[in-house]
C-alpha cells in the first residue's frame, strides 16, 4: 500500500480539503489528511509530493500517435484538404518503426500526467504496440468508404473486433473516419456494431468549411481529392446539410459518439446535440494551427454537452501534453473557471472515450490513475497556480503503478 501525501489533492468531485491520498493495489483505498491515513494504515509505504498537488490522471481523448514522426514536417499553407494529402504522403515515406514512435509517445505523454489516451490509427496497426506501453487507452479502428458497398468495410471492422485482446489498460473502439471519407451505410454499420459489442465510438465532424461545402453542394476540395484517389464511385447522395445536423440525421441505433473537433456548428445544431448523449473533443492547439474560427466549447459546456480535451496529432500539434492544452486555454480564456478546465481534461475525457467506470475522478474504488505536477507558487490556489506556471508533473501513477519517472 501506498500513501502519497502533497500539498493538496484536486478533483471535481471533492468538495473538501485533502492533502493525501491511499493506493491499495491498483485502486484508490481512501483520500483525506496525511496524518488520519497515516494512523489508519500504519504499514503503508509514503511517498513524499509535499511539493505537488495531485490531480486525477490527464485524459487525451483523441490523439493519432501514429504521426508523431511528422512533428514539423506538415506545414498548413492555408489549405486543408491540401494538408491532409500532405500528411498521407509523409507517413508513407516514414522509415521509423511504429512501435518505436509508439513508446516514444507515451513515455511523453505520461512524462506530462496523460494517463489515458484515445487514439485513433490507420489500419488499426497501433494497438499491439500500444498494449505494450503502461498508459491506459482506448485504441480505436479507423474505418473508410464513402460507398454503398460495404461488405469490404464491414468484415474489417468485424476483424479488428475479432483480433483485438482487450485487457485493463487496453479497450477498443471503432471509428468511421468523417462524413467526406465515410457514407451512411458505413456510420450505421458501425454504430450497430458498437452497440451489440458495446465500444466506444469516435468520428471527425464539422472539421472544416470544405467539410460543409462538400456536404452542402457536392463540391470543393474534398471533392476532388476522392475523386483523385478513385475514391468516388458516385454512390453517395449529398444529403444538402451541414455536418452536425447530417450526422444527426443517420440511423445510429442511440449509439453514443465522441465527435472529434466540431469546429464549424451553428445554433440549430448546438441546441439539437446537446439533446443527444454524444460528446465533444475539442483539440485547442490543433484549432489554432489550422487558424479555425472561435470554437464555440464554452456554448456546449453550457448547454449540457460533455466536452473534452484532445491534442490531435505532433503534425498539428507542439507536444502531447494535455497539461499544455490546459494551460494554453487559461491563458486564452482568463475568465474560464480551473475547475472546468480540470474536468475536461479528466472526467470529461473519462466519459467520451468510454473510461468512466475506472477513473476520471478520485473516489474510493475508482483505479488510481494519477498525476502529481509541481507547484510553483504554494500561496496561489493550487489548481490555479498549475494553469499559470511551467512547472510538470513530478509523478504519474496508472492503475496503482508509478509508471513516471
Amino acid at each position: 500500500m501506498l500513501i502519497l501525501h502533497a500539498k493538496a489533492v484536486v478533483s471535481c468531485d471533492l468538495s473538501s480539503d485533502h492533502n493525501a491520498l491511499a493506493i491499495e493495489g491498483a485502486k484508490i483505498a481512501a483520500c483525506g489528511e496525511f496524518d488520519t491515513l497515516r494512523r489508519r494504515f500504519p504499514q503503508a509505504e509514503i511517498v513524499d509530493v509535499s511539493d505537488c498537488v495531485i490531480v486525477p490522471g490527464l485524459v487525451n481523448a483523441h490523439s493519432h500517435l501514429e504521426l508523431s514522426d511528422l512533428q514539423g514536417r506538415a506545414p498548413f499553407e492555408g489549405d486543408f484538404v491540401k494538408w491532409v494529402s500532405g500528411v498521407t504522403q509523409g507517413r508513407r515515406e516514414l522509415k521509423t518503426n511504429l512501435s518505436d514512435t509508439i513508446a516514444v509517445a507515451c513515455r511523453k505523454s505520461l512524462a506530462s500526467g496523460v494517463t489515458c489516451v484515445g487514439d485513433i490509427c490507420f489500419r488499426h496497426r497501433a494497438w499491439r504496440h500500444l498494449a505494450l506501453q503502461p498508459i491506459r487507452k482506448t485504441c480505436y479502428a479507423e474505418v473508410f468508404g464513402i460507398t454503398s458497398d460495404l461488405e469490404s468495410p464491414r468484415t474489417y471492422l468485424e476483424r479488428c473486433i475479432a483480433e483485438t485482446r482487450e485487457d485493463e489498460l487496453l479497450r477498443l473502439g471503432l471509428s468511421p473516419h468523417a462524413p467526406y471519407s465515410a457514407g451512411p451505410g458505413l456510420y450505421e454499420v458501425t454504430a450497430r456494431l458498437a452497440t451489440q459489442h458495446k465500444l466506444p465510438v469516435v468520428t471527425h465532424l464539422a472539421e472544416t468549411d470544405a467539410e460543409i461545402e462538400f456536404l452542402t453542394k457536392g463540391s470543393g476540395g474534398w471533392m476532388d481529392y476522392l475523386q483523385r484517389i478513385h475514391a468516388w464511385d458516385g454512390s453517395f447522395e449529398i444529403p444538402g446539410k451541414r455536418p452536425v445536423a447530417y450526422f444527426l440525421s443517420l440511423n445510429l441505433s442511440d449509439q453514443s459518439f465522441l465527435l472529434a473537433h466540431v469546429n464549424y456548428i451553428n445554433d440549430e445544431e448546438l441546441g439539437a446535440l446537446a439533446k443527444t448523449n454524444h460528446s465533444v473533443v475539442f483539440c485547442p492547439r490543433s484549432h489554432r494551427f489550422f487558424g479555425h474560427r472561435p470554437h464555440r466549447f464554452r456554448e456546449m459546456l453550457t448547454a449540457g454537452i460533455n466536452v473534452s480535451l484532445g491534442t490531435d496529432s505532433l503534425a498539428s500539434n507542439s507536444s502531447l501534453s494535455i497539461l499544455d492544452e490546459m494551460r494554453f486555454l487559461h491563458r486564452q480564456f482568463g475568465d474560464l473557471a480551473p475547475e472546468t478546465i480540470l474536468e475536461m481534461a479528466t472526467v470529461n475525457g473519462a466519459k467520451a472515450i468510454g473510461w468512466s467506470d475506472k477513473i476520471g475522478i478520485i473516489e474510493k474504488g475508482k483505479e488510481a490513475d494519477l498525476t502529481a505536477i509541481l507547484l510553483e507558487n504554494s500561496k496561489r490556489d493550487p489548481l490555479t497556480d498549475v494553469l499559470k506556471s511551467e512547472e510538470q508533473p513530478k509523478l504519474t501513477i496508472v492503475r496503482g503503478q508509478i509508471v513516471y519517472p
